[in-house]
């Protein structure tokens, strides 16, 4: 990856949101843990090698849970069968979350280190105890640029990136996918590229994925 591409800028993707459907027999996500490691139960994730499945399979690893990938094709179906019983937990966008939380869907937390602008009483993971090297990182989209373009391009095309979202326009969709971080200038997008990707990269391998 270091090798072929270089950060230039990160669109980042806000807290997503843990849901368990509301017949469920926990309130919080330690809770969860516990009620996961007396029995079996199963995670929608929106497919596989995402997010979601990472976090079943370090929980997996590190609280002794029995939980178990169910992988859908995107968010929708994944809210909808965790709506009506057929899982007993998924993780994804609040903007999905928030089609299905009248179905009966309760959400347990958030992902990430800051509470959701839409979900300011519903605790971060990390607030219960949470692994923060899990759950305490904030997805996005990166902006890479080949390995060896001049630093002028990188910082004309950070400059854009940055300016880019501060229009009213992208303000607009941060306010409606409930998305409070901004891209940063591009000194700050390398040192915090450095500091996640590793996390990232052992998350993939421990899951076994492989980075070719």
């Amino acid at each position: 990856l270091e090798r072929d591409l270089t950060p230039v800028a990160n669109f980042p993707s806000g807290p997503l949101v843990v849901g368990v459907p509301e017949k469920l027999p926990v309130r919080t996500m330690q809770e969860f843990i516990a009620y996961a490691r007396k029995q079996p139960v199963s995670m929608g994730t929106y497919a596989p090698g995402s997010y979601p499945h990472m976090v079943a399979d370090q929980l997996n690893r590190q609280s002794g849970t029995q939980i178990q990938s169910v992988h859908y094709k995107g968010e929708a179906p994944m809210w909808l069968d965790l709506a009506g019983g057929q899982t007993q937990i998924a993780i994804g966008s609040y903007q999905a979350f928030a089609a299905v939380q009248a179905r009966g869907v309760r959400p347990l937390g958030v992902t990430g280190s800051y509470r959701s602008p839409r979900l300011p009483e519903v605790p971060t993971l990390v607030e219960q105890g949470v692994d923060p090297r899990l759950v305490g990182l904030e997805g996005g989209l990166p902006l890479m640029a080949p390995a060896g373009t001049p630093e002028p391009i990188l910082q004309a095309l950070s400059k854009v990136a940055v300016e880019g979202a501060n229009t009213p326009r992208a303000a607009q969709l941060r306010e409606t996918f409930a998305i409070p971080n901004k891209p940063v200038n591009l000194d700050e997008t390398r040192s915090e590229w450095a500091r996640v990707v590793p996390i990232w990269v052992k998350l993939a391998v421990d899951l076994g994925i492989k980075l070719d």
